[in-house]
C-alpha cells in the first residue's frame, strides 16, 4: 500500500497536477461530449437508441485517441520531470565542491569520453590530447549565477595560443556574456569551446554519471515532502486562529459596503459571505485541530547526589 501511494505521489509529481483533479477534468469533457453529440445525433437521426449508439462509439473512439495520446505526453514529462531532478541535484553537488573536488570531477568526466585515455594536470588547468592534438582545458567553480569575465577568459585563451594548443575548453559552474561568446566564436587556429552548467550537466548525463534510478526516486520523493511542508505551511497559516477575527471583521467591512452602494451590493455580499465562511471554517478547523502548548523545559534541574 505504501508503494502504491508512492507511486500516485510521484505520477501527480510528472503530471504537474494531481489526480483528482485529472479525473474531473476528464469526466466534465465526457459528459459534455456525451451531451453535445447524443444531442446532435437524435437531431439529425431522430432515433434515440442510434443516436445513443453512435455517440458512445464515437465517444469511445475520441477516448481512446486521448489516452494513447496522453500516455505518449506523460511518458515524455516523465523522461524530463526525472532527468531535470537529477540535474538539479548533481548542479547542487557541485556546487558545494571546493576548487580542487570540481577539478577532479571534471577529470573523472574527461576520462569517461572517447579520445580521452590520459590527463596531466598543470596546477589550474587541465592538458589532454583531442583527435591527437594538444588540448588544454580550464575549470572555474563559481557560483551558478556568477557571469564569467571576459578578461579572465581572454587570458586563458591567449595563453593557450602562445603554448601551441590546438584545443581549447573552459568549463564553469557559471555563466558566460556575449563578449565571451564572442570571444570564443573568433576564428583562428585555436578551437574554442565555453561549457556552462547546462552543458556540462549533459555531458555528464551522456557519460552516466547521473544518479541511478532509485537516487532518483528518494530524490522526487524529497521534492514532494517539501512541497507538501510548504503547503502545509501556508493551510496552517491561512487557518490559524488569530485570523478569525480579521476574516470578520473583512466580511463586516465589506457587508457595510454592500448597504452603502446599491449598484455593487451583490459583489461585496458575496464577498462578505465569502470571509465570514472562512473565518467559520477556521474555527471549526482548529476547534478539531487544536494546537498543542509547548513544554518548556525546566530552567533549575533535579540536583545530582554526589556518593
Amino acid at each position: 500500500m505504501q508503494k502504491w501511494l508512492e507511486n500516485l505521489r510521484r505520477n501527480s509529481f510528472y503530471r504537474g497536477k494531481s489526480l483528482p483533479a485529472l479525473l474531473f477534468n476528464i469526466v466534465f469533457a465526457e459528459l459534455s461530449l456525451f451531451v453535445i453529440g447524443y444531442l446532435w445525433f437524435v437531431q439529425r437521426t431522430k432515433i434515440p437508441l442510434l443516436s445513443l449508439f453512435l455517440t458512445l462509439t464515437v465517444l469511445g473512439l475520441m477516448t481512446t485517441a486521448f489516452v494513447f495520446r496522453y500516455r505518449k505526453s506523460y511518458v515524455k514529462k516523465k523522461a524530463e520531470a526525472r532527468r531535470k531532478a537529477a540535474g538539479e541535484f548533481i548542479a547542487e553537488e557541485l556546487k558545494q565542491l571546493n576548487k580542487e573536488e570540481f577539478q577532479w570531477q571534471i577529470m573523472r568526466l574527461l576520462l569517461k569520453l572517447d579520445g580521452i585515455t590520459d590527463i596531466n594536470c598543470n596546477g589550474d588547468i587541465l592538458e589532454t590530447t583531442i583527435e591527437d592534438k594538444k588540448a588544454v582545458i580550464a575549470c572555474h567553480h563559481a557560483g551558478l549565477e556568477e557571469e564569467i569575465s571576459p578578461h579572465c577568459l581572454s587570458a586563458f585563451l591567449n595563453q593557450a595560443k602562445l603554448s601551441g594548443y590546438s584545443y581549447a575548453i573552459y568549463i564553469t559552474t557559471g555563466t558566460y556574456s556575449e563578449a565571451c561568446k564572442d570571444l570564443a566564436n573568433k576564428k583562428g587556429s585555436l578551437q574554442v569551446q565555453l561549457l556552462d552548467m547546462e552543458i556540462l550537466l549533459d555531458i555528464m548525463e551522456d557519460a552516466g554519471m547521473f544518479p541511478d534510478d532509485k537516487t532518483i526516486d528518494r530524490i522526487i520523493d524529497k521534492k514532494i515532502f517539501n512541497r507538501r511542508e510548504k503547503l502545509q505551511a501556508v493551510k496552517k497559516e491561512i487557518l490559524a486562529p488569530k485570523r478569525i477575527r480579521t476574516y470578520l471583521g473583512y466580511s463586516l467591512f465589506f457587508f457595510v459596503l454592500s448597504r452603502l452602494f446599491d449598484r455593487m451590493s451583490l459583489y461585496y455580499l458575496i464577498v462578505a459571505a465569502a470571509f465570514l465562511a472562512l473565518a467559520v471554517l477556521t474555527w471549526f478547523y482548529n476547534r478539531k485541530n487544536p494546537e498543542k502548548p509547548e513544554e518548556q523545559g525546566l530552567l533549575l534541574k533535579k540536583p545530582v547526589h554526589k556518593a
